[in-house]
């Protein structure tokens, strides 16, 4: 079978989006190609039926779309390999943070067809979030098959690509914000005397419902804490004092790090 979406790396992120997609069984496996630089890695996928490539250029040979899901790092690197087979037919969706559209087609051809994508860790569980900009060649009919393959586990929001680097940390790195007030949240419920899998279960269902109901509730953030800041009381209580300790200038510092760490990466 020749793969439809094919990928270049199968690291963390591709292995999360590729989780999504088979909950949700809009592709087979076989429809799905991989190229990764460890044959345990390849070997492991083919066993569970996925389309496996043994280089880069095989993999990229008449591809429909090629998922470049390696890290800015190398990516350089790789450039002459998939020259050499590329197709002008082809979409290139980037994963690469920091790496613009403009950057692919200086090395490629000015008419290169790419979508640059920043993905979330949550597609694993079919709650994909994905931010893309697609380069002035990308048609609509180009377009059609990588939107199918990202609606498949997640969300897709199209933004301007001046925005690429900025929606990183809405996004790509938001998850690890709430992984890690997590932890902290549920170290301290232990220190408190509580049983750590029941704390963990009760801010996870919180932090669910409140995500579910910030999207479906009309209302804002702002109006939904409102709710909870009672006069006198423990919410209050909690935020004042994160108010008294920089918790928002931390959040918009940890933002604007991100930001410019992802322009750094443009410019390995």
């Amino acid at each position: 079978m020749n793969a439809t979406v094919r990928f270049i790396g199968a690291g963390n992120i591709v292995q999360a989006i590729l989780s999504g997609i088979e909950k949700s069984g809009v592709y087979s496996p076989g429809e799905i190609g991989i190229f990764d630089v460890s044959p345990e890695v390849r070997e492991r996928f083919m066993k569970n039926g996925y389309t496996v490539y043994e280089s880069i250029e095989d993999l990229v040979r008449e591809a429909p779309v090629v998922v470049v899901a390696v890290t800015p790092q190398v990516i350089d690197s790789i450039v002459p390999q998939i020259k050499s087979t590329f197709s002008a037919e082809t979409v290139l969706l980037s994963l690469a943070a920091g790496i613009s559209n403009q950057w692919y087609q200086e090395r490629l051809t000015d008419t290169c067809k790419v979508v640059r994508c920043m993905p979330t860790l949550t597609a694993q569980a079919g709650l994909g979030a994905f931010a893309v900009s697609r380069a002035a060649a990308v048609s609509d009919d180009d377009y059609r098959e990588v939107d199918r393959f990202l609606t498949s586990c997640g969300i897709v929001e199209e933004i301007p690509e001046a925005l690429m680097c900025e929606v990183v940390p809405i996004n790509g790195s938001a998850p690890a914000y709430f992984y890690h007030m997590a932890r902290v949240i549920v170290d301290e419920a232990v220190q408190m005397g509580m049983d750590e899998n029941t704390a963990l279960r009760l801010f996870a269902q919180t932090m669910k419902g409140s995500a579910e109901t910030l999207l479906s509730s009309g209302m804002s953030a702002e109006a939904l804490e409102n709710k909870l800041r009672l006069p006198g009381g423990t919410t209050l209580a909690a935020l004042d004092k994160m108010d008294e300790l920089g918790f928002d200038t931390c959040l918009k510092e940890g933002v604007k790090a991100c930001v410019d760490r992802c322009r750094e990466l443009g410019q390995l």
